[in-house]
């Protein structure tokens, strides 16, 4: 497929972007794992703009690029909210998780608005919940649709540093922090739960202020994931290259953990209080039928 370029004037960081339309023959992909909180994950696109150095998804098994093409191409799933209309079915009482893959808030949804479209879907299953998980800011121009949910959506914000210089060097073409702070308080206001990911775990200049800028945010849940990193990974050289390999230290990754738990506490056990048996039901009263005879 010939690459295309973007429809509209890009930002210098994503001027050589290879835009590479495509139409998908799935668009729900089942998560077997209890333990994720889900039970579809929704990618309206293949590939990620912002280009992560750690992602895990560059080990995807790709027909034209390889792992170190990661940042350089996107497939935009073109019918992606058409295949959803027609699986809708399978969504009652179900988790959507959008998305694990790629961020449903990369640039090219300004161009494209397949998240939006996808989420349009959504808003008419009336029993299917919406987690939302995103580092770009681009999220608020869907403010008023996310609000339409009411509390069956919720939006989770990747800040996996405190310190935007560790953003620059392995988040190159992400937002900044500050953007994702402002984004989330936005969201708070309007009334839409946001929690905060820090994930990957990667430097943090003060954990407790960090935890303390979540909470003040108005995140109302944290949590703290591990950096992953694939066979020979060529990101451990950049780890080490700044110093930072205590990221992949589990006492570190326990330490920011703690202090994020001190701000965020998790909800303590409900003691079961003893229920006190019931009296018995009164005997069943029979009603004289019509040919009984009375007195």
């Amino acid at each position: 497929m010939t690459p295309l370029l973007l429809p509209s004037d890009p930002p210098p960081l994503f001027r050589d972007l290879q835009v590479e339309p495509e139409e998908a023959r799935s668009i729900l992909r089942p998560q077997k794992n209890d333990g994720y909180g889900f039970g579809f994950a929704l990618s309206p696109y293949r590939g990620c703009a912002h280009g992560c150095r750690y992602c895990y998804v560059r080990e995807y098994p790709n027909a034209l690029h390889g792992p170190e093409d990661w940042g350089g191409w996107v497939s935009p799933k073109l019918n992606a909210p058409e295949l959803l209309w027609s699986q809708r079915h399978r969504l009652h009482n179900e988790r959507v998780f959008m998305a694990s893959a790629t961020d449903p808030y990369q640039p090219l949804e300004r161009d494209y608005r397949l998240t939006r479209r996808c989420l349009e879907v959504l808003l008419l299953c009336p029993t299917t919940r919406v987690i939302i998980h995103t580092r770009s800011p681009l999220v608020l121009q869907d403010l008023d649709l996310l609000r339409s949910f009411g509390n069956r959506l919720s939006v989770g914000f990747s800040i996996p540093t405190d310190d935007d210089t560790v953003r620059q060097a392995v988040e190159l073409r992400a937002p900044a922090i500050p953007s994702r702070w402002a984004a989330m308080e936005r969201l708070a206001r309007a009334g839409i739960r946001v929690t905060a990911a820090v994930a990957p775990l990667l430097a943090v200049h003060d954990a407790r202020t960090f935890a303390r800028r979540a909470r003040a945010s108005g995140a109302q849940g944290a949590w703290v994931g591990s950096l992953r990193l694939l066979k020979r990974d060529p990101f451990y050289g950049l780890l080490a290259e700044h110093g930072w390999l205590k990221v992949l230290d589990p006492a570190y990754a326990d330490e920011v953990r703690q202090a994020f738990h001190e701000v965020f506490p998790p909800p303590r056990e409900v003691r079961e209080r003893p229920v006190k048996a019931a009296p018995p039901p009164p005997p069943p009263v029979r009603q004289p039928g019509l040919f009984d005879k009375v007195g």
